[in-house]
């Protein structure tokens, strides 16, 4: 039975453990092979260690957990790239990410209802978020819950310095999810 809760300090591993797995397949021949390689649990427990135990305003995290066992997060907040922070209407979609062997089974949309709730009761009447152009999977994902390209689009640096290209994609918080 899956179980969509709000995120603890508790849950830092194993929302670290699933960016990574998903990192890995998502952006398998997207991202180079060994910057994917190189992606570390204990780096990333220790970021979201950080960020469950701060929990900076209007800052939220929820995980979906299947028997149990935490297989998806979502993150939301005010937006992180300063041209958007000026309207407090805005919030963004930071991550959603489930493990490889959940794709495809619902849990994901749960998920990013939940996000997008979390948003709402946090103020915001709108989002945003960044995607790398090159993932279609997760563009088509987004698209098909409403989500529309907005004609932005910004290179972000990840892991390693790795250069990503990303689109902005926008949802209106004030009709359904």
């Amino acid at each position: 039975m899956v179980e969509i809760r709000d995120a603890t300090p508790a849950d830092a591993h194993a929302i670290a453990t699933v960016l990574v797995r998903s990192w890995r397949a998502a952006y398998r021949g997207l991202l180079p092979d060994d910057v994917l390689a190189g992606l570390s649990v204990v780096e990333r427990e220790r970021v979201w260690s950080d960020v469950l135990t701060t929990c900076p305003p209007r800052t939220r995290a929820v995980v979906a957990t299947l028997d149990g066992d935490v297989v998806g997060f979502a993150a939301t907040g005010p937006p992180l790239v300063p041209a958007d922070r000026a309207d407090p209407t805005l919030g963004d979609l930071y991550a959603l990410y489930l493990a490889p062997d959940v794709w495809r089974l619902g849990i994901g949309t749960r998920l990013h209802a939940a996000a997008l709730e979390r948003l709402r009761t946090c103020g915001f009447t709108h989002a945003g978020l960044w995607v790398l152009d090159t993932n279609h999977r997760a563009l088509r994902f987004y698209h098909r819950h409403g989500w529309t390209d907005t004609g932005r689009s910004q290179l972000d640096r990840g892991p390693g310095g790795t250069e990503l290209n990303e689109r902005r994609l926008h949802h209106d918080l004030t009709v359904g999810s």
